[in-house]
């Protein structure tokens, strides 16, 4: 055992006994369901359903979006699996629920969501050993050792997708070489997103990573609600609208700066990446002579308002169909690294957004390549590219046809898998 397992596995059978109180001021915090600690030590788990199951864990909402549609694509190409979802917040569970209704092969009938199992040692072994997954896909980068070692031992086969990995990370994994190498071999198929990590995950695991580009530019734009969108256009009106998507601390006031720069001034809802700081983002508006409707207060638009604070969750897809324009933050937040454009884009929208965009590298200088999106610095940069020039349909045309390739390749190599799972059922 290499001494990175031997000790990450003999701290976390040390923290073991302080679980349950670290799990209780999580509770009081908000951070966790109350009434769902249980699963997070897999306990009082629903039956495990006769035939083959795939288990599919994503850190949040992104990854649990990605992983639906990959399930989703897995109950058309290969029929007859149960799919167990799990993931870390509980955004990202309602996520999951939404999108199962959502999804044209799956159902609640052939799906269970469960909080992800904490990452002790007698915790891993209870939910590998009650769930038995004949197939483990776990999504970009949400790596526990006790589990993924449990799996092994137990000749389950688990398969790395979409993954995404930072500089910081690929360094900081390459630091304990022996261990990097015990973990990630746990994976039977590896596939990375970018060249990054295709290029990163093979020297740490020793084993061959294939690149097949970003899952996420597979996935479908949110939905929204036709009654909603029509209602807040015509509160509206006229008015150009743009909206700040995902935005990070500091944005909000590179978009507030470029407001009140513009005559006319356009409507502008801004949608901060995390909801929780609609009340920070609130203040930095009532510093300005901007009139703002609040969502998560329910406070109407009228003709009057400049703007809208979005701080809900879940209406992406009403926002970006509102927009002419999208601001994509992460671009100019530290350490963030961009946001994935693909929303937007497949609702026809041009985008502008921040320069550090090193989360979607290899999608972004493709997207740049394209004339799809457009890098801002300042907000003078936002003020004279508003609003946008219209999306270049056969750009866009041939961005939808390369955005299968990454799914397509993905089933293809997921297929052995999947066969042999068939076949010892």
């Amino acid at each position: 055992m290499a001494i990175g397992v031997f000790l990450y596995r003999l701290a976390t059978f040390l923290l073991t006994p302080f679980a349950r109180l670290m799990m209780a001021r999580r509770v009081a915090k908000g951070k966790e369901d109350g009434a769902r600690i249980d699963e997070r030590f897999a306990r009082k788990a629903p039956p495990r359903p006769d035939g083959r199951l795939i288990w599919l864990h994503g850190a949040s909402v992104g990854e649990s979006l990605l992983l639906c549609a990959l399930a989703n694509q897995i109950a058309a190409s290969v029929p007859g699996h149960h799919f167990l979802f799990t993931c870390q917040t509980q955004t990202g569970a309602r996520q999951i629920r939404s999108a199962i209704a959502a999804a044209s092969h799956l159902n609640p009938q052939i799906c269970d969501q469960l909080m992800a199992p904490l990452d002790l040692p007698h915790v891993a072994k209870r939910f590998v050993a009650h769930w038995r997954p004949d197939l483990t896909l776990i999504a970009e980068g949400d790596i526990w050792p006790n589990l993924l070692c449990t799996l092994k031992r137990s000749g389950h086969p688990a398969a790395l997708v979409n993954a995404r990995m930072t500089e910081n990370s690929i360094v900081g994994w390459g630091r304990w070489p022996r261990t990097a190498e015990r973990v990630f071999s746990s994976f039977d198929v590896l596939i990375a997103s970018d060249l990054r990590t295709k290029t990163g995950l093979s020297e740490l695991s020793k084993q061959p990573v294939t690149l097949v580009g970003n899952l996420k530019s597979a996935l479908p734009p949110p939905a929204a609600d036709e009654t909603e969108l029509q209602d807040l256009r015509a509160a509206i009106g006229e008015r150009p609208v743009l909206v700040a998507a995902s935005t990070h601390e500091g944005e909000e006031a590179i978009i507030i700066d470029t407001l009140l720069q513009m005559s006319p001034r356009p409507f502008a809802i801004i949608a901060p990446r995390h909801p929780e700081r609609g009340d920070w983002v609130e203040s930095l508006l009532n510093c300005t002579a901007l009139s703002i409707a609040r969502r998560s207060n329910d406070e109407p638009v009228e003709a009057s308002t400049d703007v809208l604070l979005a701080d809900t969750l879940g209406e992406m897809g009403l926002w970006y169909r509102l927009a002419d324009t999208v601001y994509l933050g992460g671009g100019h937040a530290p350490g963030v690294g961009g946001h994935n454009p693909m929303e937007p884009l497949r609702l026809g929208k041009p985008i502008l957004t921040g320069p550090s965009l090193f989360n979607f590298q290899d999608m972004s200088e493709d997207l740049l390549a394209r004339g799809l999106i457009k890098i801002v610095e300042t907000p003078q940069d936002i003020v004279s590219a508003f609003p946008a020039p219209p999306v270049n349909k056969d750009s866009l045309r041939a961005l939808e046809q390369s955005a299968r390739d990454p799914m397509n390749q993905t089933l293809a190599l997921l297929a052995p898998l999947l066969q042999d799972d068939e076949k010892s059922a």
